[in-house]
């Protein structure tokens, strides 16, 4: 109950800061987009938009709000009252992943497009926010302000970034499989149907493993920057 209450209240916080409206104009720009795309290209486009959206949306966002939340005092009640951090966490990638979805179908729906595969599809994207929304956490706790966070998260996400080499067949090594956004990658090329069964499987394997090493990360960070500094006074240094 605690979780689907703390899921609830991410929902809250989040609509009630505009992150939906928000996410409603930045589809409204997709879709003028696709009006200049050509059309042999635009299943290709919707693929590396699914793509990048939830990795922004979870890196950025999950940051933001957790920024936002430390220095409206959100954290001192919270962690106070004897609250379970992994339903914390899980709420956050939850109600982050939902948006996540939402946003990539309507992007898919505005390029009129349908994934082949609509499981395949939303699982890459659910698992992908997820991910990008711990991975994110795990840094924003570290830092005071924004600009830090927005810094040296780039830093952390780039690796991710590099199997849209392979994608765009500019350079192609069995080293992405190593790495999660490759799984992401297959999972949505479901879009155009042509994604077998070990694939998927694989894809599924390999993101849920880097969301279980992300979900470890997160929670440590988290009980050593902010469970454990309950209270105190804000405007202490950036801690790295």
């Amino acid at each position: 109950m605690k979780g689907l209450a703390l899921f609830a209240f991410d929902i809250r916080f989040q609509w009630r800061h505009g992150f939906y409206f928000v996410y409603l104009l930045v589809c409204a720009v997709y879709w003028v987009l696709f009006w200049f795309v050509p059309e042999p290209y635009r299943d290709e486009t919707a693929i590396v938009l699914a793509f990048s959206d939830p990795c922004a949306l979870g890196l950025i966002m999950a940051g933001g709000i957790v920024l936002l939340e430390r220095d409206q005092g959100v954290h001192d009640p919270l962690f106070v009252c004897p609250i379970d951090l992994r339903s914390y966490l899980l709420a956050k990638a939850g109600s982050l992943s939902l948006l996540s979805l939402i946003a990539g179908w309507i992007i898919h729906m505005t390029s009129g497009s349908i994934p082949g595969s609509p499981l395949t599809f939303s699982a890459g994207i659910l698992l992908t926010s997820s991910l990008m929304t711990l991975l994110s956490i795990g840094v924003a706790v570290r830092y005071r302000s924004i600009n830090s966070f927005i810094l040296m998260i780039q830093v952390y996400a780039l690796p991710f970034v590099l199997p849209l080499l392979g994608f765009f067949d500019l350079w192609d090594t069995d080293l992405f499989l190593l790495l999660p956004t490759e799984g992401t990658l297959r999972l949505l090329e479901s879009l155009s149907g042509g994604v077998n069964l070990l694939e998927v499987l694989y894809s599924i394997f390999i993101l849920l493993i880097w969301n279980y090493g992300a979900y470890l990360w997160a929670y440590r960070s988290y009980t050593r920057y902010v469970r454990m500094n309950v209270g105190e006074e804000r405007g202490t240094n950036d801690k790295i």
